[in-house]
């Protein structure tokens, strides 16, 4: 049995993203094959519970949101408490390190230069921080913004140089830590992302419609996305205003929730798309699989840093045909399809046309849409189902505390 200790900056009791959905996923099928699992991390309030969650012992520290500064200094000081006594309490074989601020505060601590440790790249801090700048009153423009992201970019890659061994969950972020950070290809190891095969799988798309009450006839396009600049929703928008030139009945619908959903809407209605775009708002974890089994196609139209994408293989597992940008990773996953399901660039010109040439290529060939689908489930049940990611997972972290 293992013990391991998971420090990170984002909680697994909530999972809003891909950060916390590949933390959650990793440490719940760890606990299941035996071996303990602790997961240290931020609270989003202000209480610090200690919670067994799934096997899991959860145990949260609070942070003081009222200044950037405060920010960072409580997230590295409080993970630095919190794992310290959680090892004196029971210690620990590993650590698994996720973030740069729960990250450094863990590995300057005197017991966290002692364990092997593995930490997890999920994306650049420094350029995370600074594609999010106005999200939030914590990610600012101005001097203060350019202190945050030195401050961010010291303490990554001091995490980055320190920890035994750097996980990645693709060759795009393994390229990536090479160029920003001088990490060298031996302390590397890449194991991609991953997606509950039995969870996510085909079904029929007209039952899934008349669950959701989405119309049964309509072209339906699908995309999950933070409502935010660097996930391209406007390009995709402009994009739908061309399509639906040659697709009439063409339905977007947009999940998920961000600071420029105001923009958003307001650029589909100067572009007269209210009969072409549905915003759904938060979409809840629970009813994910039947959006997938939807949706005629999946659209990723990221124009920055997608350094994995857990949307991508959660539809090509639902059996879901993806359309996306060749940015980041998504080469990678994409690549092996063919025809090749990436559009040129990031332009709206671009997804225009690779999606209109989607849509009429499946109106006319219905049976060839079906054998897309089906090399789609296979591409994930292969290559991406969370089984085979914690296989790799789990020898890492034994390799490491031997």
């Amino acid at each position: 049995m293992l013990r391991l200790l998971v420090v990170s900056d984002v909680s697994p009791l909530r999972v809003a993203g891909g950060g916390e959905r590949v933390l959650w996923e990793q440490a719940a099928r760890l606990a299941r094959r035996g071996h303990r699992v602790t997961v240290v991390s931020r609270a989003a309030e202000d209480a610090a519970p200690t919670t067994p969650h799934d096997g899991v012992r959860v145990s949260e520290f609070p942070v003081d949101r009222r200044s950037l500064a405060r920010f960072i200094l409580s997230s590295i000081r409080g993970a630095r408490a919190a794992a310290g006594r959680e090892l004196r309490a029971a210690g620990a074989d590993v650590l698994h390190l996720h973030q740069p601020l729960s990250g450094f505060g863990v590995l300057r601590s005197p017991a966290g230069r002692r364990l092997p440790s593995l930490y997890t790249f999920h994306s650049p801090a420094p350029l995370e921080y600074r594609l999010r700048r106005g999200m939030t009153r914590l990610h600012r423009g101005g001097v203060a913004g350019r202190v945050g992201m030195a401050v961010l970019w010291a303490l990554e890659c001091l995490c980055v140089r320190r920890a035994t061994r750097v996980h990645v969950l693709s060759a795009f972020s393994a390229d990536l830590l090479r160029r920003l950070y001088g990490v060298p290809a031996a302390r590397i190891v890449r194991i991609p992302g991953g997606v509950d095969t039995d969870r996510f799988r085909p079904a029929d798309r007209a039952e899934a419609r008349r669950a959701l009450g989405l119309p049964a006839g309509r072209p339906l396009v699908l995309t999950l996305r933070n409502l935010e600049a660097r996930m391209g929703l406007d390009a995709l928008l402009r994009a739908l205003a061309e399509v639906r030139r040659a697709v009439p009945d063409v339905l977007l619908l947009v999940g998920g929730t961000g600071s420029l959903r105001g923009e958003l809407e307001a650029l589909a209605a100067s572009l007269d798309l209210g009969a072409h775009v549905r915003f759904l708002g938060w979409v809840a974890d629970a009813e994910l699989p039947r959006w997938y089994q939807a949706a005629d196609v999946f659209v990723l139209p990221t124009r920055a840093l997608e350094g994995f994408g857990l949307v991508t293989v959660e539809a090509l597992a639902s059996g879901t045909p993806v359309l996306g940008t060749p940015v980041g990773a998504t080469p990678e996953i994409l690549g092996a399809l063919a025809p090749s399901p990436l559009f040129e660039d990031a332009s709206p010109a671009a997804m225009a046309r690779g999606l209109r040439a989607f849509l009429e290529g499946t109106a006319r060939d219905p049976e060839g849409a079906r054998t897309l689908g089906a090399a789609c489930r296979r591409l994930a049940e292969t290559s991406y189902s969370w089984e085979r990611a914690v296989d790799g997972l789990e020898a890492t972290l034994l390799e490491l505390a031997r």
